[in-house]
């Protein structure tokens, strides 16, 4: 059957024969798939509850690999190569050439990576941002390969290790269910964000954390999207003005274990015909431009202070964000002896990560080096605190941040998702710059070492559970 969704505006049937085809296409595609993955009787028996019965899903093992992703995924590829992009994408070199050509010189042979991420993160978001046909699609992801193609990356202004961000398109007076099913014996924690059209300057116009959230027995769920108030409903965000797409981000704590929640969106009151390619390819363009000067912003966010020294913990209220969360920032330039020490809290947050970017504000290699922490991977000291070390050679301690060779960094801290109720303490975190030769006795006691297996093993870990948000199977 051929993708409709790509035919000339004028050719594309009306939308009643538009969503036969497409409920034909997903229901003959994922009859197939089932018949080839769990054949019958006590095959179809052992898929996971989350999977059994459930359409446009493609793995039980991956609630990310869907048959809408695979869709939006062909579209952001298409757009690629449409003029509006290609005259786009030099525009948005010259423009980011412009501004890090000297100051970011040592890692100019990360520049070209970066605006293929950064084109192939617009492309994405333009190739979901119909309301009428919204998908969940998963990206803010580095460069994979699955269903048998290699897929661009998508990270932008600062990406989690932790994060599976996923985006679904909704428009102000249209009326939206999400249903989400858990996919793992522990849930992730989840953040709702209900972001604004203005790419040059993202505003988030509400906001819903999973702990504020209702849930039902086995752990399923049904968020809706509208204009109205919630009256009382907890897991309903109201839609304004302005409003495009909600930002979904799953943090998973365990790689190993967790796996974020198999979602489905359904819009209640169809609107128009879908969105055609041209349109897509404008906005694309659009926003790929306009978000030049937002991401160049966040890049040069740690510039308040000289290197090394990083900013004290703050609430993001500063900002015009959520009161109940904090976060760090800070530009490090180590020589080769150099380290730093990062003593902190965990101020009673649930989710809590430090992360090394470059200074195109990408994370670096989180899969295969120790380039981030999350509150399950890093190791409390004696005294319940936490220290880490940054450093470009293996300090023999568990909570090693790998600058992954480069002089100059990004550092960045955050605390997330605090209890509602009861006291907590308030974030805190010291650091200081020491020479290797004097680490040892710079260091607290009660700090957990790791030998050259423990490395190996740690890093053995990130990558098996790195490679479980890939598998298409």
């Amino acid at each position: 059957m051929k993708d409709i969704t790509h035919m000339p505006h004028d050719r594309q049937p009306r939308r009643g024969a538009l969503e036969m085809g497409r409920r034909e296409m997903i229901a003959t595609t994922t009859a197939g798939a089932a018949a080839l993955l769990l054949g019958q009787g006590a095959q179809a028996r052992s898929q996971p509850a989350w999977f059994a019965g459930r359409q446009g899903f493609l793995s039980q093992k991956n609630p990310l690999a869907t048959e809408g992703q695979r869709r939006v995924e062909d579209r952001a590829l298409a757009l690629l190569q449409r003029p509006e992009l290609v005259k786009a994408r030099a525009v948005v070199t010259t423009l980011w050439q412009a501004v890090t050509a000297w100051p970011m010189r040592d890692q100019a042979d990360r520049f070209a990576a970066m605006i293929d991420e950064y084109m192939f993160h617009h492309a994405f978001r333009a190739a979901n941002c119909d309301p009428d046909f919204p998908e969940v699609a998963r990206f803010m992801a580095p460069p994979h390969h699955w269903f048998g193609r290699d897929v661009p990356g998508s990270r932008w202004a600062g990406d989690s290790p932790d994060f599976v961000y996923r985006t679904i398109p909704i428009v102000h007076g249209g009326r939206y269910e999400i249903h989400g099913t858990p996919t793992s014996d522990v849930p992730p924690i989840v953040f709702w964000s209900l972001m604004s059209e203005n790419t040059a300057a993202p505003q988030t116009l509400a906001l819903l954390e999973s702990a504020d959230m209702a849930f039902q027995a086995d752990g399923s769920f049904v968020v809706t999207v509208d204009d109205t108030p919630p009256n009382g409903r907890r897991n309903h965000l109201q839609t304004r003005p302005g409003a495009e797409f909600l930002m979904i981000r799953d943090a998973l704590g365990d790689w190993m274990t967790q796996s974020a929640n198999a979602l489905t969106v359904r819009r209640l009151d169809p609107g128009g015909g879908p969105k055609s390619v041209e349109g897509m390819a404008r906005h694309a363009a659009k926003i790929a431009i306009e978000g030049v000067y937002y991401s160049f912003y966040i890049t040069q966010n740690a510039n308040l202070s000289e290197p090394n020294q990083v900013r004290a913990p703050m609430s993001s209220a500063v900002f015009g964000g959520v009161a109940t969360q904090w976060g760090t920032i800070g530009r490090l330039d180590l020589l080769p002896d150099d380290a730093i020490i990062v003593r902190c809290n965990a101020a009673g947050a649930r989710f809590r990560n430090l992360t090394i970017k470059s200074l195109y504000m990408l994370t670096v290699d989180y899969w295969k080096r120790t380039t981030s922490f999350n509150m399950q991977q890093m190791a409390a000291d004696a005294d319940g605190d936490f220290t880490f070390v940054i450093a470009h050679q293996d300090p023999g301690v568990h909570n090693w941040l790998d600058t992954g060779g480069l002089r100059r960094t990004l550092f960045g801290q955050r605390w997330q998702a605090f209890a509602r109720e009861g006291a907590t303490a308030q974030p805190w975190m010291t650091t200081k710059l020491v020479k290797l030769d004097a680490l040892e006795k710079s260091l607290p006691d009660g700090v957990r070492r790791l030998d050259a297996a423990g490395r190996k093993a740690q890093i053995g870990a990130r990558q098996t559970g790195f490679d479980r948000r890939f598998i298409d199977v």
